[in-house]
This record gives structure tokens, C-alpha cells and sequence, in this order.
């Protein structure tokens, strides 16, 4: 039965992942306190910020996040383009300027989507968990949409390529959403009281558990059969061991990035893990720092067993009692803390957490010293150490987010008519965000180094310029700096509009060649009659 065997696969994979829930509720507890649901539940409106005496790692998350989210997917630019992979093909103006349309296209629908509110939840998660998942479905007003699941929800496996290709995710709903999803016929008879029961009843949540994975095993139904499904979708009430939905997906419908995985596991690991010592660390030393600030600003106080009337009235202009003639007072017992230590330990400590977090890569600083070049310059060199690092969200995040946007568009005939040359063409990825311009900026400062070294030498031998293309290099280095393809005209167009330049030079020199001519003959004119009237 396709239900039992969804069941007993998700079992399965929800006991692979009982060592990473501990670390996950550790980080939720001191990076991500509003996603502690790892496997407890709190009541609704319960305060998360409990463990919380310091939110450097908090911080340090958020803004890693929001880095990300500037630098990969920024809604103000266009973060990636499409190619062909052939460059005769790119250069054709028609082809161009098609893809040029298709990547306006897919960013206007991103944009006008929920895309770029739930991107920041993936990128909020990839530093804490190390691991993201993110569900894209189709919608018939936004095209599509997109939905940040929490981590304490997806139960993962990958391929034999280390991709993944299998997701199993446990929620709870109502009947009355389970209705609104799946329809009234889908109900039985206990979810059907419910509905009609006391308002109490309404809350009872039921488990279901929906699995995408590869098509491929004895319980694929013979509708998914020639639709070109490459993934089937099940949904199975699990308490009743009931199918509820049985359909089929194209493409994969979730990104699964990973912030970096060691060998053979199946989850990621983050940055957050990599500083957890210290920022467990830190809230205990602002823990104790605290308690030693009270001390110092209100220290305990010594009196004696006997001579002072009970009870000590430490209010402001409070008065206290004391026998007369006895020497005894009230002291503060001071303790000789060193709050200043305290503080100067968090700072260092701070750093570490920052530094685990790319902080000092992020924030990119500048001196007062410092020309608008040498900013430019230490902006791109920081970018391209990133580099690296980002280049998994590339494969694992972006690259099936475009396929799956650029496949439901093209089904849905989003796109004007492609040229017949793109028939047969597979399309790729270039992603021209701010770290993939920077990581290709370096080309063309390599060209810019030569041309400093040989300029000199250059104004000696001008006929050096002849081994330089420059029309070939002014594209290249636009390319490599982003600049948009729009502002340069078609090679085609620049060569006519040459030759055309040529034409009207060679004419206007015609024109002139005449009329120094005629200006000639018209100045010869009367010494040639002087002429020939004297031989006459």
C-alpha cells in the first residue's frame, strides 16, 4: 500500500535526523530564538528570547542575511542572465536580444511575487542550520509562489550525485484546512464532526505528510504516466494511513542549499555552528557581567548582628535606626569586580563571532586616506573571497530557482515567440550579481595591468595598437563590468555605420578634389585667353 510505504520511508528518514535536532534546537536557542520549534512546542505568543544575555550571534545572522540577499538576489538589479553557450549564437542580434527579454520577463515575476520576502528566510536559515528549504509552486495570479518551510519540517535525502532529490515534510492542519486544500469528499466521518462540532473541536490538528521524490517505485500511479512528470507528489493523512493527494511535478519543486556539508552527510552545516562556542560563551560572560555590574552599582551590605533596628531601608532617603552611643554602621561590601575585564573579554570574543560570520568581508570599510579606486578595488577583492563559499547557493539555490521559474513561464507562454535558432538550444545560467561581477571584474583588470605596463611604450611605437582588437576589447571589459548589453550597439550596425562614415568621407573628399579642380581651372581660365589672345 503506497500509504504504508510512505509512512515507513518517513520514519525512516525522521531517524537520520535525530542528531542533527539537538544541534538545530541548541542554534535556534541562541542565533534563530523565533524558530526554537525544533522538537518542542511552545504556545503561541510564548516569549523565545529566554537564553538571550547577548545578540551578537543574532545580529551577526541578520546581517549575514541580508548580505546575501544584497549580493545574490538583489530586487534592484538583474542578478542573472541567460545564455546559449555558443558565442556565435550570442552574438546574433535576435537571439540576444530574446534573452535579454526572457530574463526581463523572469525578474518582473519575481519581483511582483513573494520571492524576495521568503528568499531572506532561506538565507536567515543557511546561516543558522547550515541547510534551507524553500517550496516554489505555481499560482495562477503570481505565476508563482514561494514558501520558506522551517527546518523542524523537511526530513531530506540526496542522490548518488549528492543532490537532493527527496523531500518528506510533516505538518499539521485542521479539517477545516484539510477541506479547503483536498476538497469535502476527501473528509471521513470523524473529520466531518469536527467541522460541525464545538468551536474547541475546530483546533484538532491532524499529521500529514507530503513526499516529493523521483519517479520510479512500484506504487507510481498510472496517471503520472506520459505527462512528462519527473517527480511524484503524495500527500497521506498519516493517523487514518490515508493517500489525500496523488499528483505529479517537471521539475523539482523545492531548493534545498546547503551552506557546506562534510562528506556523506545529508544536512549542511553553518556558520552558526562554527561560532556556537563562543556565542554560548558570550551570554554567560554578559550573564556574569551583569551580576557584577549590580554589584558594584549596588553593593551588599555589612552590618552588625547587633546595634542597627531591623528593617534596613535601602530606598533612596530612606532612614535607618541605630542604638545610641554604638560605633557600628552599615557598610557595602565591596568586592573588588572588574566590570571593565568583563567587558574587554565580550569584545574579543565578539570579534570571533563576526569573523565566523564574514562580518569583516561584509562590512566593507574604508579609511579617510582612501581614493574612490582603492575603494572600488578592496569592495571587489573582498567579494571575490567570498566567492568560494557562495559558489554552492549558485548550484543548490539559484540554478534550479531559475530552471523551475523559466520552465512554469514557458509552459504558461509567458515569453514572446523564440527565434527558430533556439529550437534545439539548451539554455544556460550566467549570474551577474555582485559577487559574479567582481569574481569576473578580474579579467578585466588583468587587461588594465598590461595596458599600464605597455603604455609607455606604446607612445614610443604607436604601431603597437595594431595587435589589439578594440572593438572585441571594449565588449569585453563592458561584459565583464555588467555594463548592459542595450547601451552596445549590434557589430553589424557598427560596421555599416562605419562603412556609411567612410562613404561620406570618401564623397566629401570627391566633392573637394572637384572643387579644387574647378577653382584651378576657374584661376587658369584667364591666363590661358591672355594667352591665346597674345598668339593671336
Amino acid at each position: 500500500m503506497a500509504a504504508e510505504q510512505i509512512i515507513r520511508r518517513f520514519e525512516q528518514l525522521k531517524n537520520n535526523r535525530l542528531n542533527w535536532e539537538n544541534h538545530w534546537q541548541e542554534l535556534a536557542d541562541y542565533v534563530l530564538p523565533r524558530k526554537d520549534d525544533i522538537y518542542r512546542t511552545r504556545t503561541y505568543g510564548e516569549k523565545k528570547y529566554n537564553k538571550i544575555f547577548d545578540s551578537t550571534g543574532i545580529h551577526a545572522n541578520e546581517l549575514l542575511a541580508s548580505a546575501l540577499h544584497g549580493m545574490l538576489t538583489n530586487p534592484s538589479t538583474q542578478w542573472f542572465e541567460l545564455t546559449t553557450g555558443d558565442e556565435v549564437l550570442d552574438q546574433d542580434d535576435e537571439i540576444r536580444l530574446w534573452l535579454q527579454t526572457a530574463v526581463r520577463h523572469m525578474h518582473k515575476v519575481l519581483n511582483n511575487s513573494n520571492f524576495q520576502t521568503e528568499i531572506h528566510e532561506v538565507y536567515l536559515d543557511l546561516g543558522s542550520f547550515g541547510t534551507s528549504c524553500m517550496r516554489m509552486e505555481e499560482d495562477e495570479n503570481e505565476v508563482i509562489r514561494f514558501q520558506s518551510r522551517p527546518i523542524y519540517e523537511a526530513y531530506i535525502d540526496q542522490n548518488n550525485k549528492g543532490g537532493i532529490d527527496t523531500v518528506y515534510r510533516s505538518f499539521f492542519w485542521t479539517a477545516r484546512q484539510i477541506k479547503q486544500e483536498f476538497g469535502e469528499e476527501i473528509l471521513d466521518d470523524d473529520m466531518k464532526q469536527q467541522l460541525a462540532g464545538k468551536p474547541h473541536d475546530r483546533n484538532d490538528q491532524h499529521e500529514i505528510i507530503h513526499a516529493v521524490e523521483p519517479i520510479g517505485t512500484d506504487y507510481d500511479g498510472p496517471e503520472l504516466k506520459g505527462k512528462g512528470f519527473l517527480f511524484r507528489s503524495i500527500y497521506v493523512l498519516k493517523e487514518k494511513r490515508k493517500i489525500l493527494s496523488y499528483g505529479g511535478f517537471k521539475e523539482f519543486p523545492y531548493v534545498i542549499p546547503r551552506w557546506t556539508k562534510i562528506a556523506g552527510e545529508v544536512y549542511g552545516r553553518s556558520p552558526a555552528m562554527k561560532a556556537l562556542a563562543d556565542i554560548k560563551m558570550i551570554n554567560q560572560v554578559m550573564k556574569t557581567t551583569i551580576r557584577s555590574a549590580q554589584k558594584t552599582v549596588d553593593p551588599p551590605l555589612m552590618m552588625p548582628d547587633d546595634g542597627i533596628l531591623l528593617p534596613i531601608k535601602t530606598a533612596p532617603g530612606g532612614i535607618n535606626y541605630y542604638r545610641a552611643g554604638s560605633a557600628d554602621k552599615i557598610e557595602p561590601l565591596q568586592t573588588g569586580s572588574r566590570v571593565d575585564f568583563g567587558f574587554q573579554m565580550m569584545e574579543q570574543i565578539r570579534m570571533r563571532i563576526r569573523e565566523a560570520f564574514f562580518i569583516d568581508q561584509l562590512q566593507l570599510g574604508s579609511g579617510p586616506q582612501m581614493t574612490a579606486t582603492e575603494v572600488s578595488q578592496r569592495t571587489e577583492e573582498k567579494l571575490r573571497l567570498l566567492g568560494p563559499i557562495l559558489g554552492r547557493q549558485q548550484f543548490e539555490l539559484l540554478r534550479p530557482l531559475i530552471d523551475r521559474v523559466f520552465n512554469i513561464m514557458m509552459r504558461r507562454e509567458l515569453f514572446p515567440p523564440a527565434p527558430p535558432a533556439l529550437s534545439d538550444a539548451i539554455l544556460q545560467v550566467q549570474y551577474s550579481s555582485q559577487i559574479a561581477k567582481a569574481q569576473r571584474s578580474a579579467d578585466a583588470q588583468s587587461f588594465l595591468r598590461v595596458f599600464n605596463i605597455v603604455g609607455p611604450l606604446m607612445q614610443a611605437k604607436p604601431e603597437m595598437l595594431d595587435n589589439i582588437n578594440g572593438d572585441q576589447l571594449l565588449r569585453y571589459v563592458s561584459r565583464a563590468y555588467g555594463l548592459p548589453e542595450e547601451v552596445l550597439n549590434p557589430l553589424d550596425q557598427v560596421v555599416g555605420e562605419r562603412q556609411a562614415r567612410q562613404e561620406q568621407a570618401a564623397m566629401a573628399q570627391q566633392v573637394q578634389q572637384e572643387q579644387h579642380q574647378a577653382d584651378v581651372v576657374n584661376k587658369m581660365t584667364p591666363a590661358m585667353q591672355t594667352f591665346e589672345g597674345a598668339g593671336t
